[in-house]
């Protein structure tokens, strides 16, 4: 897409008959020369239509003012954040005397469903925009602290699941040590985070998500469904639910995307021929569950589920709030299993990894990457990070490549000069005091063992369900994961009259999605599938109570 196109995207100007239909479900209103539209960190912040004037979109993270774009009659004002309900990232200041219709947020999602042409226009726009500010100077978020710190790495994980605009500064560059200065802080105070006006050192992640709005409170009404894990799965089930007029909650622990979101390319997913990164996928349907009305809570997970006299489940979250639902989806998905070796838990986020984005990717600049494993997302990672490190050395269990992943991507690694496949191979050793600085592998056929300089670990074995969280009448099979639907007809656990759902567990009106459920293809495509079905599970679960 050339900036041409991108600009004439982002910045399209709406005809009068549009505009006449926005203003059916607005107010018009007059601001005066330098009054604000929108002011930066400004919550719920309104869409705004103008009528006549201009407008002058502001940016003042730089600490300097920097005008990037006027909008003058049928422009608007307005991105992704109208729909997540985040604080303004940026400032709308009138140019001249000016008037325009200002709707909120809740009137916005009328706008994208009942107007099919108007919701295209603007969700496009509202996402080219947030790239091209992203591209521009504008800072937003500003993290400093060590590339190789756990602490700093789980932040930036963060902000990379849940799309927050920032731009991350390493203590051990020159402008790094200006931005502490800056901002009062030391080395010992890393990281820092600058968001809103406010300065963070060494923050939760809870902290930063009620700063920037991501964190919300969950209402004490019961909701129809509550969605447990925002992968896939769950953000398929999501954009059913809440399109279908269903009351949904989603709450994940981290953001958006689940394991997917940390794939750097999928390319087997229908209808994206050239493929699509995780996050971009992740973000779309986030997006469109948003459209339709489904709520979102995180960095939140769930200590334990019970029920209560009425049959409604009770979900007790970390925060100390409880949610209420009539149903609730299980779609946690699993994580891969970490090496029983003395270093990988201690330097986990610190060179060890179970994903591969641009976050990790930084860390193995001009250097060595190790990758465990030999499924898809092992070779999907391989294929990103050998655009970022010097070398990248995949590490087998087995005799060849293949076995566990599609044969398009094993053909491309073994094609790719960057990336050596080294068979019969497993990591003994991991090691580094404050970050990984070598690892040692074993033959495991011929039992040598060598060292291998690397700054990067990127683990891609097996996979652990997270069911921890579920009642004990939730019936699991030999490996933990979750049995529904045929599997649990003539369970013990099962006591109803009627036959389950395919996707229902033991526990009536709970369900299971993806990953988490027992004997399903662990494929982004299967995950969305289930989670589709699961909507219809939701429709006759709460017709039969």
């Amino acid at each position: 897409m050339t900036y041409q196109n991108a600009e004439e995207i982002a910045f399209p100007k709406l005809s009068d008959e549009v505009m006449h239909q926005v203003g059916e479900l607005g107010t018009l209103e007059t601001f005066e020369n330098g009054q604000p539209l929108i002011e930066i960190g400004q919550k719920e912040y309104p869409f705004c239509l103008v009528v006549s004037g201009e407008v002058s979109i502001v940016d003042t993270t730089t600490g300097q003012t920097r005008e990037v774009v006027t909008h003058g009659p049928g422009g608007f004002i307005g991105d992704v954040d109208i729909l997540t309900g985040r604080p303004a990232v940026i400032s709308a200041i009138a140019k001249c005397k000016t008037q325009a219709y200002i709707i909120n947020a809740t009137k916005v999602r009328r706008l994208l469903n009942e107007i099919p042409d108007l919701s295209e226009l603007l969700l496009e726009a509202f996402q080219m925009r947030r790239r091209m500010l992203e591209a521009s100077e504008f800072l937003g978020t500003r993290v400093i602290g060590t590339a190789q710190s756990k602490e700093t790495a789980k932040i930036r994980e963060f902000f990379y699941k849940n799309h927050v605009p920032h731009t991350f500064f390493d203590v051990a560059e020159e402008e790094g040590h200006q931005q502490l200065c800056q901002l009062d802080a030391t080395i010992e105070d890393v990281p820092v985070v600058a968001c809103s006006g406010h300065v963070a050192k060494k923050p939760s992640i809870i902290k930063i998500a009620e700063c920037l709005g991501i964190s919300r409170e969950v209402e004490t009404e019961p909701y129809d469904f509550v969605i447990v894990g925002a992968g896939p799965a769950g953000l398929a089930a999501a954009v059913y639910a809440a399109s279908e007029g269903i009351k949904t909650l989603v709450i994940d622990s981290i953001g958006p995307g689940g394991q997917a979101g940390g794939s750097s390319k999928i390319e087997n997913f229908i209808g994206f021929p050239s493929g699509l990164s995780g996050a971009e996928l992740a973000n779309r349907g986030y997006l469109q569950a948003l459209k339709f009305g489904a709520q979102f809570t995180s960095p939140v997970s769930v200590k334990t589920i019970r029920q209560d006299e009425n049959g409604d489940h009770l979900l007790d979250l970390c925060t100390g709030q409880t949610a209420r639902a009539k149903c609730v989806l299980a779609a946690t998905g699993v994580t891969y299993r970490q090496l029983d070796l003395e270093g990988c838990r201690r330097l986990e986020g610190a060179g060890v990894y179970y994903a591969a984005t641009s976050v990790e990717a930084r860390v193995c600049r001009d250097s060595t990457a190790i990758i465990v494993g030999s499924g898809n997302s092992a070779g999907q990672a391989a294929m990103f990070l050998a655009d970022h490190a010097s070398h990248v050395k995949m590490l087998i269990r087995g005799d060849e490549l293949g076995k566990g992943m599609s044969s398009y991507l094993c053909n491309r690694i073994l094609k790719h000069k960057g990336i050596e496949v080294i068979p019969n191979t497993e990591i003994s050793g991991i090691n580094g005091d404050q970050y990984v600085e070598s690892v040692l592998v074993r033959n495991n056929k011929t039992e040598a063992e060598d060292q291998l300089d690397c700054t990067g670990v990127f683990i891609f074995i097996g996979a652990r369900p997270h069911t921890d969280w579920l009642p004990e009448s939730v019936r699991r099979d030999e490996k933990g994961f979750v049995l529904t639907g045929s599997a649990i007809h003539n369970d013990e656990f099962w006591t109803q009259d009627r036959t389950p759902c395919d996707l229902e567990t033991t526990c009536p009106g709970i369900l299971a999605a993806g990953d988490v459920r027992s004997g399903t293809t662990k494929r982004c495509g299967f995950a969305v599938g289930d989670g589709s079905l699961a909507v219809t599970c939701v429709h006759r679960y709460l017709n039969q109570i």
